[in-house]
């Protein structure tokens, strides 16, 4: 039992040895850096408010009664620095669109003059009936009209036939509706009333007819980061 003993107190001493002084001393970790908050994209309604405050106040119109989708993108076209936004709108029920067939504007009247000629002339060599005409107004003004068709495949065979003439035509997709032809317009109140380039756009086309409408008040995606 002395024996049993006196091993069990020499163990109990190595044991407590090799603890004091093989034991590697545990180092503190240092705390992290602190992580910025996610952006979750909300954003405060005082900070709405604020922004909204900042922006200037826009006056939305109705503008109707174009003869046709040219008129349209023409006076859209005339505005586009004057409006903070212009675009077109059908009112009405969708119908099937309709395709026009057309050569790009030239550079001058005198030139598309020519090139009507030298179109109108190698048509009647190879005997083909295809309407053309001198586009005068519009977006596409001093273009070469090619005709218009209900059907795609027939805008496609016009195309087609004169390509192999020499030239380069483009087919235009025309939208089309059971109701007017619009313009929807946002702008400062103080541009529609005294801005003289307003007042040229509508001198020149007096059957067109404006009616305000209310802005739309719901926050957009455009409006939070």
């Amino acid at each position: 039992m002395r024996y049993i003993a006196l091993f069990l107190l020499l163990a109990n001493i190595g044991y407590f040895a090799w603890l004091r002084f093989d034991t590697q001393p545990v180092s503190e970790v240092p705390p992290a850096a602190p992580r910025p908050l996610l952006n979750t994209g909300l954003t405060l309604v005082s900070e709405y408010e604020e922004q909204l405050a900042a922006m200037p106040q826009l006056s939305c119109f109705t503008v109707a009664s174009f003869a046709t989708n040219d008129d349209a993108s023409s006076f859209i076209a005339e505005i586009d620095e004057l409006a903070y936004e212009a675009r077109l709108h059908l009112s009405g029920e969708p119908l099937s669109p309709q395709y026009r067939v057309f050569l790009p504007p030239a550079s001058s009247r005198g030139i598309a003059t020519i090139t009507l000629d030298s179109l109108s002339e190698r048509l009647a060599q190879a005997e083909m009936e295809i309407e053309t005409y001198l586009i005068t107004r519009g977006m596409l003004v001093n273009g070469i009209a090619l005709g218009v068709f209900s059907e795609r495949d027939n805008a496609e065979t016009a195309l087609s036939a004169v390509q192999g003439l020499g030239f380069a035509p483009q087919i235009e997709e025309i939208p089309r509706s059971t109701g007017e032809i619009q313009v929807w317009l946002e702008m400062l109140q103080q541009d529609l009333l005294e801005n003289p380039a307003w007042l040229d756009l509508t001198l020149d086309r007096p059957d067109l007819t404006i009616t305000e409408n209310l802005c739309e008040t719901i926050a957009q995606g455009s409006q939070f980061p």
